[in-house]
């Protein structure tokens, strides 16, 4: 505070002040003194520091003001309508640090941190989201500097783990335990294992089972919309399939540690089982006939 009065223009001192006051647990007024900090001159420091801000603000914590922290996703949310804009007004201030300096990995690593919160505030169903925030991970790796930062990594491999990109996820989990034991790193190699077993177990225990002729058997008489073509699971394309439905019959609800994606273990037509991820529904949206 002191500095702020004998300088008004110097924008360090106004972001050393909205630190202390962040610590304080003042959101409101940390931003007012980031802000203010801006109106003396563009400044990827504070841009970044007022991304991470907004982020808080938007997550309702009021601490770790200095680094950010791997972005736990063992509890998702879906945020209001109030906390998706602060994260994208988070988003818009991440790029803008970005513009001032292209080959600053910390700036890239705030972006990711951005785009990935956004993913879970929105209601984690827009992969775009964990795309933009992929490679935005991606860049900040290219900075040297960055490579001893394991939240990076972790976070990175987050944005794996939910991409379904399980071999990236692991060896994502793996390096930042190397970096940073401490972390839950470990922890989150060892459901990424304990799922993937549990759902290779799931088909394999299940597809040459003989209840899935009657089990199927009902499929082909349901209607369906014009619009869509009918197809099996075998006869889809990597990625977006347009226009295509697999009409299918569920069999199991997959538990698992985490609590999204969904998985469930259902069979087509022709008898074929398969694993179908569901993301971004509301609790019990999703019920099943017994």
């Amino acid at each position: 505070m002191f500095q702020v009065k004998l300088n008004p223009s110097l924008a360090d001192a106004w972001l050393c002040l909205g630190n202390c006051i962040w610590k304080k647990g003042d959101l409101s007024s940390a931003k007012n003194c980031f802000t203010l900090a801006l109106s003396k001159g563009p400044n990827k420091r504070i841009l970044c520091q007022l991304s991470m801000l907004e982020r808080r603000m938007a997550q309702g914590k009021a601490f770790l003001p200095v680094s950010e922290t791997t972005l736990c996703c063992s509890q998702l949310f879906l945020g209001t309508e109030n906390e998706a804009e602060l994260v994208e007004e988070s988003i818009q201030h991440a790029k803008e640090a970005i513009t001032l300096d292209v080959k600053d990995g910390n700036s890239w690593y705030n972006l990711g941190n951005a785009c990935l919160t956004s993913f879970f505030v929105t209601g984690a169903w827009d992969h775009s989201k964990l795309q933009q925030s992929s490679k935005a991970y991606q860049n900040a790796e290219k900075d040297d500097r960055m490579k001893s930062n394991p939240d990076l990594y972790f976070n990175c491999a987050t944005v794996n783990k939910y991409l379904e990109n399980y071999e990236r996820a692991l060896s994502g989990f793996e390096a930042a335990a190397l970096k940073d034991p401490g972390l839950n790193a470990t922890e989150e190699v060892q459901k990424i294992v304990n799922l993937l077993d549990k759902l290779e177990n799931m088909l394999r225990g299940h597809a040459r089972s003989k209840r899935l002729a009657s089990l199927s058997s009902s499929l082909a008489a349901v209607n369906l919309n014009s619009s869509y073509k009918r197809a099996t699971i075998d006869l889809l394309l990597d990625g977006l399939n347009k226009a295509v439905a697999v009409v299918g019959k569920v069999l199991f609800f997959i538990k698992h540690d985490n609590l999204a994606p969904l998985y469930y273990l259902l069979c087509d037509s022709n008898q074929i089982c398969f694993i179908l991820s569901v993301y971004g529904i509301h609790s019990d949206t999703v019920r099943l006939a017994v």
